[in-house]
């Protein structure tokens, strides 16, 4: 009798553990000492703990994804240049959506259907914890000298406001497809409002820097996708700069909306021009 091919001896995962092997490389986890301890991987080692006084397995599963999301993010004394957590969730969104991908080639339709509901369980819980940390950066730990979460998301929303025909390079990496989309358009308007306030802030200060021969087109852009958007709207009418009152109202100046205003901090290139072409001398 022909001996088995080493594919066929090869023991069989139990779904279980298929599940385990996904979502630990896409939380960048382990429940079980690292042979090669190194900086992406991060060994829960109280989380495995836990699980044992619980009587539970060491596997990443749906029902524990939650906490080991959080365990996750809440490793104490992050190095300098190690990523923040917004940009360990954006990563960990764009591994979630690789994947998605792959298990499109799983043949046991019972599997595929449930490493794809784990997988969308873990997206949703990535991008509801990205708000929450884009809103407050002090949720977690962060390492020192971090820029707030509000930035990053600024220049991932200035890379998708790029113009394609335009030569200029997009100021950063753009996000994982879908993620902007996702981010801003499913949530809900308490969960994005307080990350929309600073992001408008930033927002206003770097079109207050573009000079009159500088790159006004692509923040325009980004503003009219935001408004756009019901609940990113509603949290630029609800912000503090929406309309200055208590610096129109100490000064008396209608120059200070140009200033202070987040919306009319977008009229000030065309000031600029009209200054600019006023003080040439008429040549006719």
């Amino acid at each position: 009798m022909a001996s088995p091919s080493p594919a066929s001896a090869r023991p069989q995962r139990s779904p279980d553990e298929v599940e385990d092997i996904i979502l630990r490389k896409i939380l960048l986890v382990s429940l079980t000492p690292l042979a090669n301890p190194g900086p992406a991987v991060a060994y829960l080692e109280l989380t495995a703990a836990e699980l044992l006084s619980e009587s539970r397995p060491l596997l990443a599963l749906r029902d524990t994804a939650e906490r080991l999301l959080i365990d996750r993010l809440s490793l104490p004394d992050p190095p300098a240049g190690s990523p923040t957590p917004f940009a360990f969730l954006v990563s960990a969104f764009r591994r979630a959506a690789d994947e998605a991908r792959k298990i499109s080639t799983i043949r046991d339709a019972a599997l595929r259907a449930r490493l794809a509901a784990s997988i969308a369980h873990l997206r949703a819980l990535i991008l509801s914890y990205a708000r929450i940390v884009a809103g407050n950066p002090d949720t977690f730990p962060t390492p020192p000298g971090a820029q707030h979460p509000a930035s990053d998301l600024l220049v991932f929303l200035l890379a998708e406001a790029a113009d394609p025909l335009d030569p200029t390079p997009a100021p950063g990496a753009p996000p994982p497809p879908g993620f902007i989309d996702e981010f801003l358009g499913s949530a809900d308007y308490d969960s994005i409002e307080p990350a929309m306030g600073e992001l408008y802030e930033l927002l206003r200060q770097s079109v207050d820097k573009v000079s009159a021969l500088g790159d006004f087109q692509r923040p325009l852009r980004l503003l009219r996708r935001l408004v756009g958007i019901p609940n990113c709207a509603k949290a630029l009418v609800n912000h503090p700069k929406w309309i200055p009152k208590n610096q129109i109202m100490l000064i008396g100046e209608g120059r200070v909306m140009e200033v202070y205003s987040v919306l009319m901090a977008f009229f000030h290139v065309s000031d600029i021009r009209d200054r600019e072409f006023a003080s040439k001398p008429d040549v006719g």
